[in-house]
């Protein structure tokens, strides 16, 4: 009986066995499953690249974009593929760097960009930081009192974003100026800064790219 019970064990399982199907039906989707997976991380999509900086406002037509090969993975649908998917008059929405691939975040309309462009002028020499499409502090400086109060500096803006940088001329004719964009909610004080004539310095941050999406 112990040796009849042993053999029964040891016995080859037979293909009508239900758990050798199942078991082969695991393998095979396991197999498939991975192969699915690694098609599709090794599958590449055409994505719009910006070749220099934009800024909130400017158009996005074919002079300022390229195209490049990418795996994106499930990262695809956030980003524009060709020149046919930016709508008519379009623009970037928020500040774009070079090389960035193009957010189909950052894609609007005019209306869309809540900043209006001011230039001001700049009595010296400004950070490396400042240039086109970087996000900027704006600091003014009020004179001292005629009372003895010291000049009082504080941060009038904290998100100007940079449009253009003017470096002046050599001859002096022209003085050095940088021109931002500002949130028109506060347009109205640094227009007051200016017409004042007051110190109004461009202040750079380090590593800031832009305005959020």
């Amino acid at each position: 009986m112990g040796a009849t019970a042993a053999m029964m064990r040891l016995r080859r399982p037979r293909w009508k066995d239900p758990r050798l199907i199942v078991g082969i039906v695991l393998v095979v989707a396991s197999v498939l499953m991975g192969a699915v997976l690694v098609s599709r991380l090794s599958e590449t999509t055409t994505v719009l690249v910006v070749k220099s900086a934009i800024v909130p406002g400017d158009a996005l037509d074919d002079a300022e974009l390229t195209t490049v090969e990418l795996r994106l993975g499930d990262q695809t649908d956030h980003y524009v593929g060709d020149l046919g998917a930016i709508p008519e008059g379009a623009v970037a929405t928020r500040a774009i760097q070079s090389g960035e691939l193009l957010p189909l975040s950052a894609v609007g309309q005019a209306s869309d960009v809540p900043l209006r462009p001011v230039v001001i002028p700049v009595e010296a020499a400004v950070a490396e930081s400042v240039v086109p499409g970087a996000t900027v502090e704006l600091w003014h400086t009020a004179p001292a009192g005629d009372d003895g109060q010291n000049a009082q500096a504080g941060m009038l803006v904290p998100d100007a974003v940079v449009r253009r940088v003017d470096e002046g001329s050599s001859l002096g004719m022209r003085s050095m100026s940088v021109e931002v964009l500002v949130p028109g909610d506060q347009l109205d004080e640094v227009l007051e800064v200016l017409s004042q004539d007051e110190r109004l310095d461009v202040i750079g941050v380090p590593g800031a790219h832009g305005l959020a999406p």
